[in-house]
């Protein structure tokens, strides 16, 4: 009798801890959303997988912004670039499948799924060849696009490209049991909200996103949050699929495969940046490079005119 009552109280207290997880997690899910995230002139793509949230402004060849698979981020990694080059171009920013406005379907996400994204959004939407500018990440992806099907891509410039050690990870027993972990319907998701709390991210911007520790931008640190937890429980799942390195695709048999122009900027405080650029260009000596001082891992955000001044020399203005 003894055995069985405990078994009973063991069982409420952990129904007790479970549903007031699940309400921690719900609380956090409805008063993360404040509005932060840009809602003018933004359309959408209604894709296979989901609807894709987009800007399109400007006039001029089309040239595809595409922000880094980090947790909390969208397209508004660009915001402080996106003018100016619309002053010359026709700018596509997207929400990527998983991020910010658009939708977040309970999927894995991989790096193949953003490849058909992004070539069936030039079909669709821009329908003719584009330049494409990706961050980090997402670097990864055009690269691979651009493979699928070289018809669809112009000049391509990468920032902060991973290093090719990174792209070369793949699904292992410890990454998809971390996977596995965070796509658990309760515990996981408040693993999710603890490793994409305001406080973390506020670190990975001090430490991680930029030179200048002391550098404050409360309105991208409040658009990383808000991000992050638009969708509720399946905002989690873009995060465990790249914990579980399912986004990533190994590089070092396509680089030298591709002949279009390919200009890579970097943070000169980005780790291991001068090591990744030496990678890229033994592998395909036609990529050019350069580094922009006193900036990190988004020097397009913190070294803004620098940034626009490059591009200006690998995108010349249209005459």
């Amino acid at each position: 009798m003894k055995t069985k009552n405990k078994i009973i109280t063991i069982c409420l207290i952990s129904s007790a801890t479970i549903s007031s997880i699940a309400i921690i997690n719900k609380v956090i899910s409805l008063t993360s959303d404040k509005g932060i995230l840009p809602k003018e002139n933004r359309q959408s793509y209604h894709w296979r997988f989901g609807t894709i949230s987009y800007t399109c402004q400007g006039n001029g060849k089309p040239l595809i912004l595409l922000h880094d698979l980090l947790p909390g981020n969208s397209d508004v990694e660009w915001k402080n670039t996106l003018d100016k080059l619309s002053n010359f171009y026709t700018v596509y920013t997207l929400d990527l499948l998983g991020f910010g406005r658009s939708d977040k379907p309970a999927i894995t996400y991989t790096n193949y799924l953003y490849v058909q994204l992004i070539t069936d959004f030039i079909k669709s939407v821009i329908g003719k060849r584009t330049d494409i500018i990706a961050s980090g990440s997402s670097s990864n992806i055009a690269i691979m696009a651009c493979c699928n099907d070289k018809s669809l891509f112009d000049r391509i410039m990468l920032v902060n490209p991973d290093p090719l050690a990174k792209t070369n990870l793949i699904p292992g027993r410890h990454s998809k049991m971390q996977k596995l972990l965070l796509d658990c319907p309760v515990i996981g998701t408040l693993l999710y909200n603890i490793m994409v709390s305001k406080l973390s991210l506020k670190k990975d911007f001090s430490s991680l996103y930029f030179a200048n520790p002391a550098y404050k931008n409360h309105d991208l640190l409040n658009s990383f949050y808000e991000s992050a937890h638009l969708g509720g429980y399946n905002a989690k799942f873009i995060y465990s699929s790249i914990i579980g390195n399912y986004t990533n695709f190994s590089l070092s048999h396509k680089l030298g495969e591709i002949d279009n122009s390919i200009y890579i900027i970097g943070g000169a405080k980005e780790p291991f940046i001068k090591e990744t650029l030496n990678e890229y260009q033994t592998l395909n000596p036609a990529i050019e490079s350069s580094l922009i001082k006193e900036s990190k891992h988004f020097p397009h955000i913190e070294r803004p005119q620098e940034f626009l001044d490059l591009c200006q020399i690998f995108f010349p203005t249209p005459r």
